[in-house]
């Protein structure tokens, strides 16, 4: 490693990429809610994807983790944050997880996924979930728990959503 890559720094704080692999964030702090219900005061558009985590070693959960683009925020989330500039990460936590396929992803030559919007079904006791990125790429996700939403910063601050 030259003395350059040294003074990189990292894409994404060193707590996030622990709390992925060992599932640690804490959701107790989170909010359950529905997606129809986020949607009804928050936004995704334009967000970045970081990923879709499934924890098919213990149990049937997947973790969203996402870019939460600052600009679509709401006013009180802005003025509770003074680093609203340094995007904010959403992590969504999906249970009891049936299916998770992406469909029409294509190499877009090293640009994040951004994310366009999402559409929701339920059908049959079960959630399908669809999140669309602006290079026509999807998400689809089936599942029939519950929806918990956690909003962190940089420094590990959870903003109040």
């Amino acid at each position: 490693m030259t003395f350059e890559e040294d003074l990189i720094e990292p894409a994404y704080p060193d707590w996030l990429y622990r709390d992925l692999i060992e599932d640690t964030f804490p959701w107790d702090q989170g909010v359950a809610m529905s997606f129809d219900e986020f949607n009804r005061k928050y936004t995704l558009h334009d967000s970045y994807w970081i990923g879709a985590f499934f924890d098919v070693a213990y149990e049937q959960n997947v973790t969203l983790a996402i870019r939460w683009d600052a600009v679509w925020l709401p006013d009180e989330i802005k003025q509770s944050t003074s680093i609203v500039d340094d995007w904010p990460y959403l992590f969504v936590q999906l249970s009891e997880v049936e299916q998770l396929s992406p469909s029409c992803y294509t190499d877009v030559m090293g640009a994040c996924r951004t994310i366009s919007g999402y559409e929701m079904e339920e059908v049959d006791g079960k959630t399908i979930l669809s999140i669309d990125d602006v290079y026509g790429g999807q998400v689809n996700i089936i599942y029939r728990g519950q929806v918990v939403f956690l909003a962190l910063e940089k420094n590990k601050r959870r903003l109040e959503i």
